[in-house]
């Protein structure tokens, strides 16, 4: 049994594919008896600054201290007694916000894991030098795709998917899809739409989540008079693989959940760093990928039952290992290092 501190932007009650990923590897860590402590941010004033989550203690940085790096230096500064009594520390993303404590107590043990990449573009330079840095400070770390070995030049330990536990799904014959995840460029939701105008004969389009393209999408759907129904950030959504055929998702935690459902994955590239993102993963033979609208609906449209049924069920034998359990022996296995 370990005492084990984590540090994440957001965790539970905010949604999100890291948050997920803290929240399901706390819960399978907490089963083998470590005790978890996780720091995280005070995003909406009326969070509780301490609480305890499946029993999971949860430290929230306030508000008006995250407004500036000081302000975040000084809270974990006065609370150093947190990182002191753990016996080693796990970073997500965050790295930052350790750095000063990395340098008084260098003896500590410090891992990382690093997930996805920033916005929509290519990564920055300083953007590259900064995880290079996190690595370098860190005895060992983990990254959510192995593209990141060349846009980050990341030499991890482990590479990871992500982890998830769906049940398989009845076959549904009807021409309907399912998009889950935030409504945004790099999600690839406008270019599903147009893929829907295009596709014959034509299929219809469950789309759960929210984010800035909603309004774009929204009036784009009203105005082709499209077969696409919005429901907003919904717990139905998890449901969408039982009713829908095909799962038009490009996120890995979302193509993990759809192939451990039996669903085929759609997913859509718009930048390098994103074709390279799926173009890696692991399965990536057993999807359809494609860099816009029109190519989406030619690889949907030319697609035999045949082919989609060997794609479906190859992917399935390697996500359904893909269990919270093993993401916790991942973990474990980086920590013993």
């Amino acid at each position: 049994m370990s005492k084990i501190l984590m540090l994440c932007r957001w965790y539970e009650p905010h949604i999100g594919g890291v948050e997920r990923h803290v929240k399901g590897l706390a819960r399978e860590l907490r089963r083998r008896k470590h005790q978890l402590t996780i720091i995280t941010e005070q995003y909406q004033t009326n969070l509780p600054l301490e609480a305890k989550l499946e029993g999971v203690k949860v430290w929230r940085i306030p508000y008006p201290a995250l407004k500036s790096k000081r302000g975040v230096w000084q809270w974990l500064k006065e609370r150093r007694e947190l990182v002191e009594k753990a016996d080693l520390v796990h970073i997500h993303d965050v790295f930052w916000w350790y750095a000063p404590t990395r340098l008084k107590l260098k003896q500590k043990p410090v891992y990382i894991t690093f997930h996805g990449y920033e916005g929509s573009r290519p990564p920055r330079w300083q953007a590259v030098v900064q995880r290079k840095t996190a690595e370098t400070w860190c005895r060992g770390s983990i990254c959510i795709g192995g593209f990141m070995k060349k846009w980050y030049l990341a030499r991890p330990d482990i590479i990871l998917y992500g982890a998830a536990e769906v049940k398989p799904a009845p076959w549904v014959k009807s021409r309907s899809a399912v998009y889950l995840g935030r409504l945004d460029e790099d999600a690839g939701i406008l270019e599903y739409i147009k893929a829907i105008q295009i596709i014959k004969p034509e299929i219809t389009l469950d789309v759960y989540g929210d984010g800035p393209q909603a309004v774009e999408a929204r009036q784009m759907v009203k105005q082709r008079r499209l077969p696409v129904a919005f429901h907003g950030w919904s717990h139905e959504g998890d449901k969408g693989w039982r009713k829908t055929h095909w799962a038009m998702v490009s996120r890995y935690l979302a193509i993990l959940e759809a192939m451990q459902a039996k669903r085929l994955v759609v997913a859509v590239y718009n930048n390098r760093i994103k074709r390279d993102y799926l173009l890696c993963h692991p399965q990536a033979k057993n999807m359809l990928i494609a860099g816009g609208a029109e190519a989406i609906a030619e690889q949907m449209m030319a697609l035999t039952a045949e082919a989609e049924r060997a794609k479906i069920n190859q992917a399935y034998r390697w996500a359904k290992g893909q269990t919270w359990s093993h993401l916790a022996d991942k973990y474990e296995q980086l920590w013993k290092r």
